[in-house]
């Protein structure tokens, strides 16, 4: 046979196979965006996940797969797909970091742990990221001091732009070990809220959380009471000592300021859709823009105004950095989200929601 030819034949058929390849990541990715969360949907796309073979030797579509999955709680089909991922490019740390979240959820603790720190080993400019899902892990088990330990390590490497996160986080392990005043301050430099109303909340939700899952320690029966006894003599005291009134109005923290939301992540309509999502929850958005493309989203605000800042990041879907300024662009605005790209995943949904994946980072 003709050696250009054969050439041409071999062109032909590499050719082919990185098409179909391709074409096989972009129709899976573009599968999800346009899911809307209905019943039937979520039917379609199990038949889809069921009958889909990720092209060979592609790890982006096996991770895809393993995030399907995993976003709805189906850990063990998850953790096979990211082993796929890793089988293929074994350097892939979000692939590993988010196995270790999985493992957490099937109380997999010792693999998970090695997951973070092969990732920390990786990615060490990440640290925060793997050090926080380390403390989630250590608190899952109960680890207190350890878990303490590993939150407070995540919380240094934001020290500039507070990971509210990280914060609230280390907050709630406090609070389950009995350090109210601390966990009062970290819950402040997280979600900004000092009332007394929602540290109460707070806690007792960090408390059902651990009930739930079956967890040593403060479980159910008489230690749940003694726990809440705990805390409810706690925040009496707290009351006498700061004066604070029983009632806050729940629009105090941020309604009555002009905010402005800037997309900085190029897709369509994010900030329309941001913008109308807090307007639901009462907050003032007067003005839409577009901005800087940017990773990480920023709310930035003008000295005087961080408790307001605080309030619109307790609404994102992401861990938000803040930054404080001399002033913004217009005078009537305090506040301004700059919306990065961590926040695409959340199109249908910008403001935070109750999943059970946002203790963690990164997955």
């Amino acid at each position: 046979m003709n050696r250009n030819i054969l050439k041409g034949i071999i062109c032909c058929g590499a050719l082919v196979f990185i098409i179909s390849a391709c074409a096989t990541v972009k129709n899976f990715a573009g599968f999800f965006r346009h899911t809307d969360g209905k019943k039937n949907n979520e039917e379609k796309l199990t038949t889809f996940a069921q009958a889909m073979r990720p092209a060979r030797g592609n790890s982006d579509a096996h991770f895809l797969l393993a995030r399907y999955y995993q976003e709805r709680g189906n850990h063990h089909e998850a953790i096979i797909e990211f082993e796929k991922t890793l089988a293929i490019d074994p350097g892939n740390v979000k692939a590993l970091n988010a196995m270790g979240v999985s493992c957490d959820f099937l109380k997999q603790f010792e693999r998970a742990l090695d997951c973070y720190q092969a990732a920390l080993r990786l990615d060490a400019d990440s640290a925060n990221i793997y050090y926080n899902n380390i403390g989630q892990s250590l608190y899952l088990q109960g680890k207190y001091g350890l878990a303490i330990e590993a939150f407070k390590k995540a919380a240094a490497y934001d020290e500039d732009f507070p990971n509210a996160r990280v914060h609230d986080n280390l907050g709630k392990v406090y609070a389950m070990s009995g350090q109210y005043d601390l966990a009062v301050a970290e819950f402040d430099k997280g979600s900004g809220s000092a009332s007394v109303k929602s540290f109460m909340d707070r806690v007792l939700f960090a408390e059902k959380q651990q009930a739930a899952g079956a967890i040593e320690s403060v479980t159910a029966g008489a230690e749940t009471k003694a726990f809440a006894l705990r805390v409810s003599k706690f925040l009496e005291e707290k009351r006498a000592s700061i004066n604070m009134p029983q009632k806050q109005q729940a629009s105090g923290d941020g309604t009555n300021i002009c905010v402005e939301v800037s997309n900085g992540n190029g897709k369509d309509f994010m900030a329309r859709d941001m913008r109308d999502s807090l307007i639901r929850e009462g907050f003032r958005v007067t003005r839409v823009t577009n901005g800087i493309n940017v990773l990480r989203t920023y709310i930035y605000y003008e000295k005087g105004y961080a408790r307001k800042a605080k309030a619109l990041a307790r609404q994102m879907s992401v861990a938000a950095k803040l930054k404080e300024v001399q002033s913004l662009d217009a005078p009537d605005i305090k506040v301004k989200i700059l919306l990065g790209k961590d926040m695409i995943r959340y199109m249908k949904n910008p403001v935070k929601n109750s999943s059970p994946l946002n203790s963690w980072i990164g997955a």
